[in-house]
C-alpha cells in the first residue's frame, strides 16, 4: 500500500490541465482554497514544474511528458476511466481517477431513465410512426417481473444497481469479486457472466475497459443472451464488438440497444448505429464530469492525503482502474 507521508503538513503546490476547461476549473480551485481556508497555491507556470506536488488532469490536456513532474506528484483525473491516461508511458507517478457523488448520481439516473423508457414503450408514444391513436392490450410487465443484469459493480455500477431495487427491479450485479449491495444478487466468474447474461431482461454494461473486458459483448457471448433482452452501454466502447452487436440486432437476438459510449469517439456520421432503428446513440452524456462537484472531491481526496490516507479511487495500474 502506498504511503504519502512527504504531503503530511505542506502546503500543497496544484497544476491543473485539463484542456478547454483549465480557467475556468482553475477559478473553482482558488475560491474552493479561499472557502475552506486550504494551505494550497495554484502554480500557473509550467517552469515551476519542480515544486508541483498534485496536478488536475484530464486527456485533452496540453501536458505529454509527466517527467518534468517530481516523481512524488499525485496526478488526480478529472475522469472516471483512466484507460486511456494510462496509455502515457510517461507517467510513473500516482494516478486517482474521479470518483464524485454528483457525477454517480448523474449516472444512476441516466441508466433507470432508459430502462424505464424501455420499460413503459415510451418511443412508440413520443415518436410515432402514424400520428394515430393506437393503445395495446397487452398488460405490462411490473417491475418487480423484470430482471436486470448491472455488468461491473464499482461505484457507478453499485449506484446504478441500487437505483434500479429501489424502483422495484428484480436486479443482478457482475463483477470480478463479490459485493454486498442490499437486495442485489452478486455474481463472479466465467459461471456467473453466463447466468447474468442468459436470464436478464436488461444488460447495463458498466464495467472498466481491461484485457479481460474488452469486447466482453461478442458473438459468442451473445448467444448466451436471453433472447430480445436490451442492452445499455454507459462503460466503455470498447467492451462491445460493433460487427457482432449489429447481427444480433439485426437477427432479433437484442430487442433494442442505447450506447453512450464508443470504439471511436466522436461517432463518425457514417457509422451504421447512426443509422440503425434498433439503436438509439447519446453523445458520452450518462456521467459527464460535473466542475464545482469533481474540485471539491479532489480536495477530500487531497485532505485524505495530507492525513497519511490513502486516496480514494487510486489507480492500480495493471488493472487499468
Amino acid at each position: 500500500m502506498l504511503t504519502y507521508t512527504k504531503m503530511i503538513g505542506f502546503e500543497l503546490n496544484i497544476y491543473v490541465s485539463t484542456g478547454p476547461n483549465t480557467l475556468e476549473y482553475k477559478k473553482i480551485l482558488a475560491n474552493e482554497i479561499y472557502d475552506q481556508s486550504l494551505d494550497c497555491k495554484i502554480i500557473e507556470d509550467i517552469s515551476r514544474s519542480g515544486e508541483v506536488n498534485a496536478i488536475i488532469y484530464s486527456d485533452d490536456s496540453e501536458i505529454s511528458d509527466f517527467a518534468l513532474f517530481p516523481d512524488s506528484t499525485i496526478i488526480f483525473s478529472t475522469f472516471a476511466g483512466v484507460e486511456k491516461t494510462l496509455l502515457n508511458k510517461t507517467i510513473t507517478q500516482s494516478l486517482v481517477r474521479l470518483i464524485d457523488v454528483e457525477m454517480t448520481q448523474c449516472m444512476a439516473e441516466w441508466c433507470a431513465a432508459h430502462v424505464l423508457r424501455y420499460h413503459l414503450d415510451l418511443d412508440s408514444y413520443i415518436k410515432p410512426t402514424k400520428k394515430e391513436w393506437k393503445t395495446s392490450h397487452k398488460e405490462r410487465l411490473l417491475a418487480d417481473q423484470v430482471d436486470i443484469g448491472v455488468l461491473g459493480l464499482g461505484t457507478l455500477g453499485s449506484a446504478t444497481a441500487r437505483k434500479l431495487r429501489k424502483l422495484d427491479f428484480n436486479v443482478a450485479g457482475w463483477s470480478a469479486n463479490k459485493k454486498k449491495i442490499s437486495g442485489v444478487k452478486s455474481l463472479v466468474g466465467p459461471e456467473g457472466l453466463t447466468k447474468i447474461l442468459s436470464t436478464s431482461d436488461y444488460l447495463i454494461l458498466l464495467l472498466p475497459l481491461t484485457e479481460q473486458t474488452k469486447t466482453i459483448i461478442n458473438t459468442e457471448t451473445l448467444k448466451v443472451v436471453k433472447d430480445g433482452a436490451v442492452l445499455i452501454n454507459a462503460g466503455r466502447g470498447g467492451l462491445i464488438e460493433d460487427c457482432d452487436l449489429l447481427k444480433a440486432l439485426d437477427s432479433g437476438k437484442l430487442s433494442e440497444c442505447t450506447l453512450d459510449v464508443f470504439n471511436e469517439e466522436p461517432l463518425p456520421p457514417e457509422h451504421p448505429f447512426w443509422f440503425h432503428d434498433k439503436v438509439t446513440v447519446t453523445p458520452h452524456i450518462s456521467a459527464p464530469t460535473r466542475l464545482k462537484s469533481s474540485i471539491k472531491s479532489i480536495l477530500k481526496n487531497i485532505g485524505r492525503i495530507k492525513r497519511g490516507l490513502q486516496p480514494i479511487g487510486l489507480v492500480e495500474k495493471e488493472r487499468h482502474y
